[in-house]
């Protein structure tokens, strides 16, 4: 009964978390009756199998147990639909959030609680309805997430390992984060530095500006790779290749920061962070601007080691898993037809 337990699970992932449960046991016995009513005896994989393509891919299944009805987004397109609207909503309140730091802390003008709200009350439901329009069109012209290939085949269902499920929360917490700083990079590159005290004097990051490019275009790979194991919801050997080609190139970016605020550092006279504090604040050519890309090196230098790391442990994961379902060493490579 593995096919089947493999089948019930594939078809729980798209459905919703509240009837989950019952449908699948719904669904574990319907495959149970049908098999029994069909062979009488203990079934061979054949025949499983061969239940299960009449019952169809398990996204399939799972639209038919939606509610019947004419839809402005229907099954098919709803999980896609409810993805997407929660990143928008998550973005456009980090935005906003984003904007009233950039307004309180650099131009230092307090929003009004009452403007802060009627900006959320016109942004959020015109970004929404925005969704809601894209999707409607989308169900209208009968577009599906993936298109028709070949025949569903049973044999092709994953096995079950909830090590392998993608963790929501993580992936939905990195787009919001990787848009907020996106936006910032782009539209205010200016705000992107420090101030000593809440009114003083505001300093731009010289360094970063150098490697906005860069920093967009890995945010923006890290972003789409997040959006879409959203939408997979599995993590696969595609996607833990990508996640590391995009750590690296992440880890490529973190060491070049660190490496350019060293040489602006020692171009302003820096020897060390503690060395700076004693050294302030006249002794030092630039004063709390180089205190600030001290800290700033700082933060780039344990994101560095913590990323690298964590990319090394990914890596030796991957690895270890691959030589774990080939052939093991000393043994000839499987042959190949």
């Amino acid at each position: 009964m593995n096919l089947i337990d493999r089948y019930v699970h594939e078809v729980g992932r798209h459905l919703p978390r509240k009837t989950r449960p019952d449908i699948q046991a719904e669904l574990r016995s319907l495959l149970i009756d049908a098999l029994e009513d069909r062979v009488g005896r203990e079934p061979a994989e054949a025949e499983v199998i061969e239940l299960l393509k009449e019952f169809g891919a398990p996204k399939q299944v799972a639209a038919s147990y939606y509610p019947e009805g004419q839809y402005l987004i229907g099954p098919a397109l709803y999980p896609l639909f409810r993805l997407v609207a929660g990143i928008v909503l998550a973005a456009v309140l980090g935005a906003q959030l984003l904007a009233w730091g950039v307004t309180y802390f650099i131009a230092q003008d307090l929003i009004a609680p009452l403007e802060a709200l009627e900006s959320l009350w016109n942004s959020i439901p015109s970004s929404l309805g925005m969704v809601v329009i894209v999707f409607a069109i989308l169900q209208w012209f009968e577009v599906r997430p993936e298109t028709e290939g070949e025949p569903w085949n049973p044999e092709s269902l994953p096995e079950i390992n909830e090590a392998e499920t993608v963790k929501r929360g993580e992936r939905v917490f990195g787009i919001v984060i990787g848009i907020v700083i996106l936006v910032v990079l782009v539209f205010f590159p200016e705000s992107v530095g420090f101030m000593t005290t809440p009114g003083g004097e505001f300093f731009t990051n010289p360094v970063i500006a150098q490697y906005i490019g860069w920093i967009s275009f890995s945010l923006l790979a890290g972003i789409g790779l997040d959006i879409y194991l959203l939408w997979q919801r599995r993590w696969g050997t595609t996607t833990r290749i990508a996640k590391i080609a995009t750590d690296l190139l992440s880890v490529t970016i973190l060491f070049l920061l660190v490496q350019g605020h060293t040489a602006w550092l020692a171009n302003h006279g820096s020897s060390g962070f503690f060395a700076a504090l004693e050294r302030l604040p006249d002794t030092i050519g630039g004063g709390w601007q180089v205190i600030g890309m001290e800290a700033f090196r700082l933060a780039f230098g344990v994101a560095l080691i913590i990323s690298s790391l964590e990319t090394l442990v990914m890596i030796f994961r991957m690895a270890r898993a691959n030589l774990k379902n080939g052939y093991s060493p000393g043994a000839l490579p499987p042959s190949r037809v």
